[in-house]
């Protein structure tokens, strides 16, 4: 994939993990790995500093904000799909995603409340019990402000209203004689 195409999307979500939604990417790094050698080197050694850097306590709370994450995301995904966006829901759902990072950096008591009770719960990611689904896309709806709506409301707009207008301009009308 090129990289003003990876910069936009960047752009959009804030997280290069949202990358990995992209069936392109995904498959380009595929392709990449296969093709010879690939070595994290020295990007890779800040990064292992900082975490052989963390205490136990750091490194409790980081594993608990990424299973917090992978929880509402996980619902968030489901709760998704139920919208019937088609072609917006890859950008609506990075929009989405980076909004409940952006709410998870401050919750509210209410918040961690149900934060909280969603981690004591022996969640199996991937496949949420309806109890569980229903308290996380309650907690997103709580979270998601009127902003928030919008912003997914325009993304997933822009994203439809983008590949209507390039397909017009990929299969041009013809007249006939």
């Amino acid at each position: 994939m090129d990289d003003p195409t990876l910069a936009a999307q960047y752009a959009q979500s804030g997280d290069l993990m949202d990358l990995c939604n992209n069936e392109a990417w995904l498959h380009e790094s595929a392709q990449i790995e296969d093709g010879g050698q690939v070595e994290a080197g020295l990007p890779m050694k800040g990064y292992s500093q900082t975490v052989t850097a963390l205490t136990s306590e750091q490194d409790q709370q980081l594993r608990q904000q990424m299973k917090a994450q992978s929880i509402l995301f996980t619902a968030l995904r489901q709760w998704m799909e139920s919208w019937d966006l088609g072609a917006g829901f890859d950008d609506t759902y990075a929009i989405a995603r980076r909004l409940i990072r952006h709410h998870l950096a401050n919750p509210t008591a209410t918040q961690l409340a149900t934060i909280d009770s969603l981690l004591a719960g022996n969640v199996e990611l991937g496949n949420m019990n309806p109890p569980t689904e229903k308290q996380a896309v309650s907690l997103l709806a709580e979270m998601f402000t009127q902003e928030d709506w919008q912003a997914m409301a325009e993304a997933a707009s822009h994203s439809i209203s983008s590949r209507v207008l390039s397909a017009g301009k990929t299969h041009p009308v013809t007249t006939a004689v």
